[in-house]
């Protein structure tokens, strides 16, 4: 039961899945600068809002209160309501859990074979771990995006129009660092933080797969 548990809190820091009435975001950092940092933005939230498919794969640092955890990631992006979700064992690479949405139903697999379902993926892990988590919100924080599903209360901008940090639906989002030096350019290292829930959870990517 112990390692369904730790399989199913794994999971939670994973799914830790553009609004036009955005507050006016602000420039910093020191990057390849665009002529207009706050029009770069703009075109940055266009063009990878069309990104339906794309594939992550990377690693998760979990700290939940006085417990931490890491493991492997492997997260398939199928359109804006699909995709699967691997959670993998730091050290072998085994696989640890799965988590599937296909847009009307939720599967959640740990390693010992025990199913889980439900219609949302928030309520699932809510009711099995007792937490509540945006997990709608990921799917746009991981690609660099404010979700458009909830106002967005803060964001900074590098000088390329990049965020670098967002504040929206009580979580921190910084971003580290950036694959590229491009206005289109993917986070490479994200760190998210909910001080409410004492949750804090660092995304190391290792490879993006794009597909437009």
């Amino acid at each position: 039961m112990k390692q369904v548990y730790l399989a199913l809190l794994c999971t939670s820091a994973l799914v830790l899945t553009a609004c036009s009435s955005q507050p006016k975001p602000t420039t910093s950092g020191s990057v390849m600068k665009a002529a207009n940092p706050e029009a770069a933005w703009a075109e940055r939230q266009r063009v990878l809002a069309q990104m339906q498919q794309w594939q992550l794969k990377g690693r998760v640092g979990l700290q939940l209160r006085e417990q931490s955890w890491s493991f492997g990631l492997d997260w398939a992006q199928r359109n804006s309501r699909q995709y699967e979700m691997q959670i993998q064992n730091p050290l072998t690479g085994g696989l640890m859990a799965t988590v599937l949405e296909t847009g009307s139903q939720v599967t959640l697999k740990a390693a010992d074979g025990k199913v889980y379902q439900d219609t949302d993926a928030e309520r699932l892990l809510a009711r099995q771990l007792k937490m509540n988590l945006p997990l709608k919100n990921l799917q746009y924080w991981a690609r660099g995006l404010p979700s458009p599903n909830v106002a967005v209360d803060a964001v900074k901008l590098d000088a390329a129009g990049r965020p670098t940090r967002l504040q929206q639906a009580g979580w921190v989002v910084d971003y580290a660092s950036y694959e590229g030096n491009g206005t289109q350019a993917l986070p490479s290292k994200i760190q998210l933080e909910k001080a409410s829930e004492r949750v804090k959870a660092k995304l190391v990517a290792k490879e993006w797969k794009t597909r437009f």
